[in-house]
């Protein structure tokens, strides 16, 4: 068995779990901090698949908190968790300026095509939205790799992260489609940009427009 596949299943995994599900937790929180009930929101990268255990915690948690509409990427028959659908791309949304309160998206701007699909997406965000945009991304310095949740992965240099990713099953892993950020980086495209999660380094960073509050409504600086 490959030195991937055992770390996939072996106590790291089970710890990086935990951590990640407190993760979600806490991305629900910033959220509903920084968006009032009800306001109109357009959910970014919506997908009726679940992720890598994550069951849509983080897309549930904003359902049940705003009006929500999902944009998705590929068809989907009706509505989606019982919300409106519309398929579109996040570089270019089929939407008139000022359409929403909110654009939102959850680990969607690193798949996007690197710094210069994700500015794309965040003028887009800035276009459509009336009161600004929050998308929350796995943080580049965070030790364990978000999606396979294995220790150190995506320091790899290419050629062998690519080939790890594809001895468990993620194949097309590239750099066009996969491209983790920091706070650093992000700020570099024209964002604000702070630790979205507790402690450091953060497991998950925010692009955002405004001034973020905390989980408690604290506003703080845009820093992480």
């Amino acid at each position: 068995m490959s030195i991937v596949r055992m770390m996939k299943r072996g106590p790291a995994r089970r710890l990086a779990r935990a951590v990640s599900s407190r993760s979600r937790r806490q991305k629900v929180a910033l959220l509903r901090a920084n968006i009032p009930a009800g306001a109109s929101v357009l959910l970014v990268g919506a997908s009726p698949n679940e992720g890598i255990g994550t069951e849509s915690a983080v897309e549930r948690g904003l359902l049940a908190h705003a009006d929500v509409t999902c944009l998705v990427y590929e068809s989907v028959e009706g509505q989606l968790w019982g919300r409106p659908t519309v398929r579109g791309d996040a570089r270019h949304l089929p939407f008139p300026d000022d359409s929403f309160d909110f654009v939102v998206s959850n680990a969607v701007i690193e798949h996007v095509g690197g710094p210069d699909g994700a500015r794309a997406m965040i003028a887009e965000s800035e276009r459509v939205a009336r009161l600004g945009y929050l998308h929350t991304t796995p943080n580049r310095w965070f030790p364990i790799e978000p999606h396979l949740m294995i220790p150190l992965l995506h320091w790899l240099p290419e050629p062998a992260r690519q080939r790890a990713f594809s001895a468990v099953g993620f194949d097309g892993y590239t750099r066009e489609h996969y491209w983790l950020f920091s706070t650093r980086t992000l700020r570099r495209l024209g964002t604000r940009a702070s630790r979205c999660t507790g402690g450091w380094p953060a497991m998950t960073i925010l692009a955002h427009s405004e001034p973020l509050a905390d989980s408690r409504g604290t506003v703080k600086a845009g820093r992480g």
